[in-house]
């Protein structure tokens, strides 16, 4: 059957105003469908602006907690340079007061052995040898 053959049997059955009816139904049915269809989709965008809005909260929350640590770590680094710096002066000037004692010792007693200092420091402090004039 054609579309032209239902129409015309429509409106032989039931007058102009049952084709009223079914065209308004028609209507009202693609309304209907639109309408729950921008219902749903502002209903979804509003799940991704809840969305964003929590990974906004939580983006903040984590840059805040991101600038706490990087401040503790800067202090902490602040604090352990300081130390290193006292440690490397504390080193240097011991090595240098070992040095001066080796030659206090070789200068005041001449023919003692001067024991042979740590490993660490055998770079650094040089024991004169007896057999060597």
């Amino acid at each position: 059957m054609s579309p032209e053959l239902i129409v015309s049997l429509i409106v032989a059955l039931g007058g102009g105003a049952t084709v009223k009816l079914i065209v308004d139904a028609i209507k009202d049915r693609r309304r209907g469908i639109t309408s729950a269809a921008i219902e749903q989709e502002q209903n979804a965008l509003q799940g991704y602006k809840d969305l964003a809005a929590e990974y906004k909260a939580d983006l903040a929350a984590l840059k805040t907690e991101m600038r706490e640590t990087q401040a503790a770590n800067a202090e902490r680094f602040s604090r352990i340079e300081t130390e290193l710096a006292v440690e490397r002066s504390t080193r240097w000037a011991a090595v240098q007061y070992a040095r001066e004692l080796v030659a206090l010792i070789v200068r005041l007693l001449p023919g003692t052995t001067v024991p042979e200092p740590p490993e660490s420091l055998a770079d650094h402090i040089i024991i004169p040898r007896k057999d060597l004039p």
